[in-house]
């Protein structure tokens, strides 16, 4: 599957927080993304069909029958974490990942997830 980017812009960030000496801002992204899927057999194109509509919703995911490709509005989340507040590191926030998040994020910002 060929996946391409076709915009990026971001929504609301937070004011950031501070937990042990470090600084968490939550911030809101939408990402249109553009998923060729033409040279996948039917019933690959079916599960990636599913699996698109279960992630973003069905109101987010356009079937563009003539190229084969699906156009997806993705709306996402990532949590901006820097200790000097001039560098920072990114980490996209998704519910499926919550067990893993729980290693580096502090709880009241897993609870906004």
């Amino acid at each position: 599957m060929n996946v391409d980017i076709q915009g990026l812009q971001f929504g609301n960030i937070e004011k950031p927080e501070v937990f042990s000496g470090e600084y968490f801002s939550i911030a809101n992204y939408f990402l249109k993304l553009k998923c060729n899927v033409s040279s996948m057999n039917d019933d690959m194109k079916k599960k990636v069909s599913s699996a698109l509509m279960s992630k973003y919703g069905k109101d987010n995911v356009t079937y563009l029958a003539n190229e084969g490709s699906y156009l997806i509005n993705a709306n996402m989340k990532t949590c901006a974490i820097s200790k000097d507040r001039k560098y920072w590191k990114f980490v996209i926030l998704e519910k499926e990942y919550k067990a893993q998040l729980k290693k580096v994020l502090p709880q009241r910002i897993l609870d906004k997830i």
